[in-house]
């Protein structure tokens, strides 16, 4: 039987025991899972590094646990991607960050474009989500989550390569795009780039690409994306 992932603020490295206080979890392992003195789960730091561990305590104020086994997390990303996400309708912008983060996205960056509608991003709730599918789908490490930032800043920003999707693009051929370092893709809202913005992304010499004929929606364009770099 599987056991149950948790990602905890406490750093545990060598220590055998470890002492948790976050009440969200707490309240989760009591009530919601039912779990008691005895039980395993594996308890995550964002380290790399997973430890089983035993409750031997566990109160409404605090947990103690016994570390039974540390191992190296085997969840290893083939590529490190940070995504330029334009911001989009929350629902859909948190299913981009749910099903990114199990494929194995390194990094989300929302953007700001001239289309772009939604210009808030709940953060806490978009850390929420990413370390339950991290936690689901068996990662060591969380995702790097950013604040909204400017389409106009990316270039003076980072410097790594970029990959731009637009329908206008040629089309996608995977081995124009083997990296050993980071790669930046940027995907537009829902209206789409406008010329503005994609004679700047021309400018800078990224390739606009596009994954076919077919019109995609922003997150299903992400996730395409994702999952032909990644799987």
């Amino acid at each position: 039987m599987r056991l149950h992932n948790f990602f905890i603020s406490e750093k545990i490295g060598d220590q055998s025991k470890i002492e948790v206080t976050d009440f969200d979890l707490i309240n989760q392992w009591r009530h919601v899972l039912r779990l008691n003195t005895g039980s395993l789960v594996v308890l995550l730091d964002n380290s790399g590094f997973e430890y089983t561990a035993q409750f031997m305590s566990l109160t409404y104020l605090k947990a103690e646990f016994i570390i039974v086994e540390k191992r190296q997390n085997k969840f290893t990303p083939k590529k490190e991607i940070f995504l330029f996400q334009a911001l989009i309708k929350p629902d859909k912008f948190e299913w981009i960050l749910e099903k990114g983060t199990e494929l194995g996205v390194s990094h989300f960056r929302p953007i700001l474009t001239s289309r772009t509608i939604v210009k808030k991003l709940n953060l806490k709730r978009a850390e929420k989500i990413v370390r339950e599918s991290a936690e689901q789908s068996g990662r060591g490490k969380l995702p790097a989550l950013y604040e909204p930032m400017k389409f106009e800043e990316i270039f003076s920003t980072y410097s790594f390569p970029y990959i731009a999707f637009d329908p206008s693009g040629k089309p996608w051929v995977q081995k124009d795009f083997v990296t050993d370092g980071a790669l930046g893709i940027l995907i537009g809202p829902e209206g789409g780039w406008s010329e503005q913005e994609l004679e700047i992304i021309r400018e800078k010499k990224v390739p606009i690409i596009s994954l076919g004929s077919q019109i995609l929606r922003a997150e299903t364009a992400a996730i395409a994306v994702a999952a032909l770099l990644l799987l």
